[in-house]
């Protein structure tokens, strides 16, 4: 059996300024499988709540647009597709909340937006938001070692700026219309010089179009900054079928174990 690696983002959520209420959604949301269609597109959500956590296994995907080839590997030629225009392949993602902690663990921050409106259509009355687990400081002063840095931006930003991160870009950005500078690092040591690198780019987040921070902290625990949001990291490998898909209960069995280890460091 194959194995491939699963990145869980965790970020804090909140109804109405509150921590999530388990009891609260309980009402408002049951076990169960909902599906929702709007005009080629379907979105289904399999809820179940295990002791403290709401496991969410949720899907999306269009009839449209439908390439009508498909390559074919072992005749190694373009074959008809079987799908039908009103057939959808829906790709799967996994969430979970830890009522514990208020904490929203997902593997794909893109679909965030898609999660957070399917449970404001349940709490009609309140607002349900994410919210930074760090502030500025607390991340660079939690910061140990360093993994990655990545930022973007526009030529109008870059030029109003004068340190050494944008004057990297600017070299990089010669007639582009946005320059990126992607930096991986073999967990370095996160030392004053690296350190300074990184709060000037958060100093001036504003003007650049991304940033993404990369780390771990003293417990080997991965941090992550992206988009105006800081969030925690949990990575682990689990079995995937013939299809190349994950098993849905492992994976929250194995993401479960992860956060209650998690929190017994």
């Amino acid at each position: 059996m194959k194995n491939r690696i699963i990145y869980f983002s965790g970020m804090i959520c909140y109804l109405n300024d509150l921590k999530l209420s388990i009891d609260e959604f309980k009402n408002n949301l049951h076990s169960n499988v909902i599906s929702e269609e709007k005009g080629n597109s379907v979105q289904i959500f399999n809820l179940e709540y295990i002791e403290n956590f709401l496991t969410i296994n949720f899907s999306d995907g269009s009839s449209m647009p439908r390439n009508p080839k498909i390559y074919d590997q072992e005749t190694h030629s373009l074959e008809d597709n079987p799908r039908n225009k009103n057939q959808i392949e829906p790709k799967d993602y996994f969430a979970l909340i830890d009522f514990e902690t208020s904490f929203l663990w997902l593997n794909n921050t893109k679909k965030k937006s898609l999660l957070l409106s399917f449970f404001q259509d349940y709490f009609k009355s309140k607002e349900i938001v994410l919210k930074d687990i760090y502030d500025e400081q607390k991340f660079i002063d939690t910061l140990e070692t360093l993994d990655g840095l990545k930022i973007s931006a526009v030529p109008a930003n870059i030029f109003a700026l004068s340190n050494t991160i944008s004057r990297a870009l600017n070299d990089e950005m010669y007639l582009a219309s946005k320059a990126e500078l992607n930096l991986t690092y073999d967990k370095i040591k996160f030392v004053d010089k690296i350190k300074d690198k990184v709060s000037t780019v958060l100093r001036n987040r504003e003007s650049f179009q991304s940033i993404t921070i990369s780390g771990r902290d003293q417990k080997n625990l991965g941090m992550f900054f992206n988009n105006n949001l800081f969030t925690r990291k949990i990575s682990f490998k689990s079995e995937i079928d013939e299809n190349g898909m994950f098993s849905t209960k492992k994976i929250f069995e194995k993401l479960i174990l992860e956060i209650t280890n998690e929190v017994k460091k």
